[in-house]
C-alpha cells in the first residue's frame, strides 16, 4: 500500500536569498565538472553545494555540504515551512522544437523493500553512486532533490484533474532558471485536498522513472539507523520526497541514455571493436555538415528512428573514423521478453561484456545523455567511442516494470529531471 504524506519542507527564503531561480541545480547524476564551475558561479547559494558534495573541494565533501547548509539555515536562507504541505509542480519545456508541459505533486512516500510491489524499479544501479549518496544523507541528514516517480490514476483521473486545478491558482514560487525547465510550485496544506490523493492512490504501484540510485541509498540508510537505534514509525526517514507524475501525463518524455567507452587499454578497445564487427553490421551515417558535433550527435540519435520489430539497433561515433555509423545487429538472439529484447540489453549482453569483465565494464563504459559533453570527450582522447542509443519506448518501460525486471544501470532517460533545491526534505523525529 502507497502511504503518501505531506511534510515540513525546508525551502529557500528569497527575502534572504535573493532570486531563487539561481540555486537550483539538475541531481547529481548529470552534472558535469563544467556545470559544477558555472553552477558555483552563478550564485553563492546555488544547491550544487549541497547536492553534489560526492565532488566537493574539501578532505570530507559530505561534511562542508552539512555545515554549508547549517550556514544557509542560520542566516535566514533557508527556512522550514510552517505546515506539512504537498507540492504541485508544473514544468514548462521544449522538446524537439515543441513547447511541453508536464505537472504532477511533490510528497513524501515511505520508503518500502522491493518485494513489497509497492515501489517498483526498472534499472541496476552502480554500488559507488549508492554509497556517494548514503554518505550525503549520513552527514547533511537532507535530500535535495526528489525522484521522478509514476502512478496509475484511477479511471476518472482523480488526482490527475485535482494537480490541474491547483495548477490554475496563483503559484507560491516560480523558478526560471537559465538552462533548466520553468517550474512553477503550488504549497497545498488543506487536508481535506491531500487525503483525497492519500485515499485515490494508495493501492496504486509506484513506478521508479529517474532516481533508482538514491532510492536505494534511502533504503541503506534507513537500515544502518535501525541496527544503531528504534525507529518511529513516522521519523522522516522512512520516507522519501518524490515528484509524482501520472502515465496519462503527456510531457512524459524518454530520451537515450548513451554510453562512452572511456579509458580503455588499446587491447581492451581492440577487443570491442571485434565485438562489434562479430555481432553487428555497420551502415555510415553523413551528418549534416553545417552542424557542431554535439548537434550531429543529437540529430543522429533522432534519426535512429523508430525500433522495428524484432530490430536491434544502436549508433557509433568515435573519433579515429571521424564518422558515425548506425549498428544493427546481424542475428539477435531469440529475446523471450520485453527486457531481453531491449537495445541496451542487447548491447551490455552480446556486444560489450565479451570484451570486458563486468568489473571491467563498470569502470570504462559510462552513461552520458549530454551531447555536448560526449562530443568533448571524444574530441579530447578521453573516451574512445561513444554507443549512441535510442529511447527505450514508453510501453516497454510498463512491461519491464510489471514484471520486477531491470534493465543494465541508465538505460532510461526521463526529461526533464526534477531540479534540486526547489523543495528540500530534512530529517527530524516527524515528517
Amino acid at each position: 500500500m502507497a502511504d503518501i504524506q505531506p511534510f515540513r519542507a525546508v525551502r529557500y527564503n528569497p527575502d534572504v536569498a535573493g532570486d531563487v531561480s539561481l540555486h537550483v541545480c539538475p541531481p547529481f547524476d548529470v552534472i558535469t565538472p563544467q556545470l559544477q564551475q558555472d553552477l558555483y558561479a552563478r550564485s553563492p547559494y546555488n544547491i550544487v553545494r549541497l547536492e553534489l558534495a560526492r565532488r566537493g573541494l574539501a578532505a570530507d565533501p559530505y561534511e562542508l555540504a552539512a555545515e554549508t547548509a547549517q550556514s544557509w539555515t542560520d542566516s535566514g536562507v533557508l527556512k522550514h515551512e510552517e505546515a506539512p504541505s504537498i507540492y504541485v509542480a508544473e514544468e514548462d519545456f521544449e522538446y524537439r522544437g515543441k513547447k511541453m508541459k508536464r505537472r504532477g505533486f511533490i510528497a513524501a512516500v515511505r520508503l518500502e523493500d522491493y518485494d513489497q510491489e509497492v515501489v517498483l524499479p526498472h534499472e541496476g544501479t552502480r554500488s559507488e553512486w549508492v554509497a556517494d549518496r548514503v554518505k550525503l544523507m549520513g552527514a547533511a541528514q537532507s535530500n535535495y532533490s526528489p525522484l521522478l516517480v509514476i502512478y496509475r490514476d484511477d479511471l476518472r483521473s482523480s488526482v490527475g484533474n485535482l494537480v490541474r486545478a491547483i495548477a490554475g491558482g496563483e503559484p507560491t514560487m516560480v523558478f526560471t532558471p537559465p538552462d533548466m525547465p520553468q517550474l512553477r510550485l503550488w504549497r497545498v496544506s488543506d487536508p481535506g485536498t491531500i487525503s483525497v490523493i492519500q485515499a485515490t492512490l494508495k493501492e496504486s504501484e509506484i513506478f521508479i522513472a529517474d532516481g533508482h540510485h538514491r532510492y536505494e541509498a534511502a533504503l541503506r540508510y534507513r537500515s544502518g539507523v535501525r541496527a544503531e537505534r528504534e525507529v518511529g514509525h513516522d521519523e522522516s526517514i522512512n520516507f522519501r520526497m518524490m515528484l509524482m507524475v501520472s502515465f496519462d501525463e503527456q510531457g512524459l518524455i524518454t530520451r537515450g541514455y548513451h554510453r562512452l567507452a572511456e579509458g580503455t587499454t588499446d587491447d581492451e578497445f581492440a577487443s570491442l571493436i571485434d565485438s562489434i564487427e562479430a555481432t553487428c553490421e555497420l551502415e555510415e551515417w553523413t551528418p549534416a555538415a553545417d552542424k557542431s558535433v554535439a548537434q550531429q550527435i543529437e540529430e543522429f540519435s533522432i534519426a535512429l528512428g523508430e525500433r522495428e520489430a524484432g530490430e536491434v539497433t544502436f549508433g557509433l561515433y568515435a573519433k579515429e573514423a571521424g564518422k558515425f555509423h548506425i549498428a544493427r545487429m546481424k542475428s539477435p538472439p531469440p529475446a523471450e521478453n520485453a527486457l531481453e529484447n531491449s537495445e541496451y540489453s542487447q548491447l551490455h549482453s552480446y556486444v560489450i561484456r565479451p570484451a570486458f569483465s563486468a568489473e571491467r565494464e563498470e569502470q570504462v563504459i559510462n552513461p552520458y545523455h549530454d551531447a555536448g559533453l560526449i562530443a568533448r570527450q571524444v574530441a579530447s582522447g578521453a573516451a574512445r567511442m561513444a554507443f549512441i542509443m535510442r529511447p527505450v519506448p514508453l510501453r516497454e518501460f510498463i512491461s519491464i516494470v510489471t514484471r520486477g525486471w531491470r534493465l543494465p544501470a541508465k538505460a532510461t532517460n526521463f526529461y526533464p529531471k526534477p531540479p534540486a533545491g526547489a523543495v528540500i526534505q530534512q530529517f527530524g523525529d516527524r515528517l
